[in-house]
């Protein structure tokens, strides 16, 4: 597919070095990044064209064809935090530009009430369990000590997350926000070349407005302070109450550790999840949207 691409543009194949899982073909002519295909993008790039957004890399060839072929854009250098504000901006960019209200469906409002209820008790009674586990064993790992320390964080997450969701649910709705989300943000799928590009379209879906600055905040939260960058966005794209009670509750919500035979690895990970706790709270208690309501 590569061969018959080259020989279609008159172009001859000089070098192939790789980046991730991608090949970089240097040609007689320019450079080009190839990736094994993995979802059909025409539908996503004709939507972005017809919404006059664009800050996507073409594709050079065929739509169908198993691979894609982009051009290869040299990235300005630039530290995370400048990055990640491009990438904010830019993101705001693509909600403003593919925003549509529908009817509130009660019962979509409900089986989403009641997953989210189900997740935070599942949760709960997964971290009491651990914890019964964990402090019943004659000896604790360093990673299970670290956890047992710091568990009640979890818990106050938890809490605070069945609260939001339940704000959520009793916030009368007219209509509902839902945007193209991107679905992967990462600093490492933006790019910042003469243009701004988002690398990477594979999972992005319609949905409600919220899921994307939650991607991305649970993607990037060890590297960047997220208060600004939220700020940024809200002052391009403010969340109304609603949206906001639901975004707090997903944000509150941990994940399960996956403890395997490694001790660093296994410190390592329940590391991070009370980072990102710590982070989160300390967020939530900055945004607090019940302020005006409590005073």
């Amino acid at each position: 597919m590569i061969r018959k691409f080259l020989k279609e543009n008159n172009l001859s194949l000089e070098k192939i070095s790789y980046k991730g899982h991608s090949k970089i073909l240097f040609t007689n002519k320019n450079k080009l990044i190839c990736k094994n295909k993995k979802t059909n993008l025409l539908e996503i790039h004709n939507y972005l064209k017809a919404k006059k957004y664009d800050t996507f890399l073409p594709l050079l060839n065929n739509y169908n064809d198993n691979i894609e072929i982009y051009p290869y854009i040299e990235e300005k250098i630039t530290d995370k935090s400048s990055k990640a504000i491009d990438l904010i901006y830019e993101l705001s960019m693509l909600h403003i530009k593919t925003t549509s209200y529908e009817e509130v469906n009660l019962d979509n409002i409900k089986k989403l009430f009641e997953d989210l209820t189900n997740r935070c008790n599942y949760l709960y009674k997964y971290y009491l369990d651990l914890q019964d586990y964990i402090e019943n064993n004659v000896y604790m790992a360093p990673a299970e000590y670290l956890l047992i320390r710091n568990i009640s964080l979890i818990y106050k997450a938890l809490l605070l997350a069945k609260e939001k969701l339940n704000a959520w649910y009793n916030t009368k709705e007219d209509k509902v926000r839902y945007v193209l989300l991107n679905n992967n943000l990462k600093l490492s799928n933006f790019l910042i070349g003469a243009r701004n590009y988002f690398l990477n379209w594979n999972y992005s879906k319609r949905d409600r407005v919220v899921y994307d600055f939650l991607n991305f905040f649970q993607n990037n939260y060890l590297d960047i302070d997220m208060k600004s960058l939220y700020d940024l966005y809200q002052s391009k794209y403010k969340y109304t109450k609603n949206e906001e009670y639901l975004f707090f509750c997903l944000l509150l919500l941990p994940w399960e550790i996956d403890f395997n035979n490694s001790n660093y690895i296994n410190t390592i990970k329940v590391k991070n999840l009370i980072i990102y706790i710590e982070k989160v709270l300390s967020f939530l208690e900055d945004n607090n949207i019940d302020k005006e309501k409590n005073k």
